[in-house]
């Protein structure tokens, strides 16, 4: 118990960084520190214990016995110290500590970033670690206890999970500037599904309600040519203004209508494309406060 007390969390963020890279520079340009500040910290932390935990020389860094012990225990230490912060926070009324985010790459790019600087403002105790993955790669994070809140834009059929609905979104055709869906007002579903198509990689929200919505239209997922599958909205909107083919993406990814990109987006006819954007938590977790309040701000116009 006295061990988690004396522990100086900074030391122990360091040593992990450059344990789990083996390399002093690779963990100051990681942590954003000098190499001096580094190796310091690292040193402070062997005086701190009273033990050896690299064996360095000019060619390389190596964890000692002590080392890879303290490592297999530093994350149970990290994690111990931020639920310390927000515990002593929260009994306080503050908002502090740490807050571990999942968010499918949609929400992170489009939705996130204002309702995190509000929360930032609000709240400058807080540190917030967003993780950018798909779907399917958030509610595994969920279930692994290595995000406290998830963003997801797909559907989630994991029973351990709770979905809150955040805001209603659609998906629309995007094409070459230069391509002939440019001069149509709406695209015929029948010219779309003969084209090329970028898209995201499997497991992303965006591509399983696309292909909910084609398959409910009687077009068959499997049927459409796929030339390429990317896991950036940049990558793909890039790629598509150079011609490859076409893609199915956010309207959110697009807020000035994608004529910056080289790209137009165009309404499929008959066929809408909407989902729902939703924050998913473990079921029965009690909800952090800063989970709390990162929903409000995104609530927030």
């Amino acid at each position: 118990m006295f061990y988690y007390q004396w522990m100086d969390e900074q030391r122990l963020e360091v040593f992990v960084a450059v344990a789990q890279r083996l390399s002093f520079s690779g963990a100051a340009r990681a942590l954003h520190l000098s190499q001096p500040a580094v190796s310091q910290q690292v040193a402070a932390l062997e005086r701190e214990l009273g033990t050896q935990l690299f064996e360095r020389s000019t060619r390389r860094v190596r964890l000692t016995a002590a080392g890879a012990a303290l490592l297999a225990r530093a994350g149970t230490l990290l994690r111990d110290h931020a639920e310390a912060r927000r515990a002593v926070a929260a009994a306080d009324g503050r908002i502090a500590g740490e807050l571990d985010v999942a968010a499918s790459l949609t929400v992170a790019a489009y939705l996130l970033p204002p309702a995190l600087a509000r929360l930032a403002a609000g709240h400058p105790d807080l540190r917030v670690r967003v993780t950018v993955e798909n779907t399917e790669q958030v509610a595994v994070a969920l279930l692994e206890g290595r995000a406290d809140v998830g963003f997801v834009e797909g559907d989630l059929s994991a029973p351990e999970l709770v979905l809150q609905p955040l805001r209603d979104d659609e998906l629309v055709l995007i094409a070459s500037a230069d391509h002939r869906f440019a001069a149509q007002d709406e695209v015929a579903l029948e010219d779309v599904v003969r084209e090329p198509f970028v898209l995201r990689e499997p497991g992303s929200g965006t591509r399983q309600v696309a292909e909910a919505h084609l398959a409910g239209a009687g077009v068959d997922p499997a049927s459409l040519r796929v030339v390429a599958e990317l896991s950036g909205i940049d990558a793909i909107k890039a790629t598509v203004a150079a011609g490859l083919g076409v893609s199915i993406i956010s309207r959110s990814a697009l807020p000035r209508g994608g004529s910056a990109w080289g790209i137009v987006a165009r309404p499929i006819r008959g066929l809408r494309m909407t989902r729902r954007f939703a924050a998913a938590t473990v079921r029965g977790a009690p909800p952090l406060p800063a989970t709390r309040q990162l929903l409000v701000e995104l609530a927030t116009p």
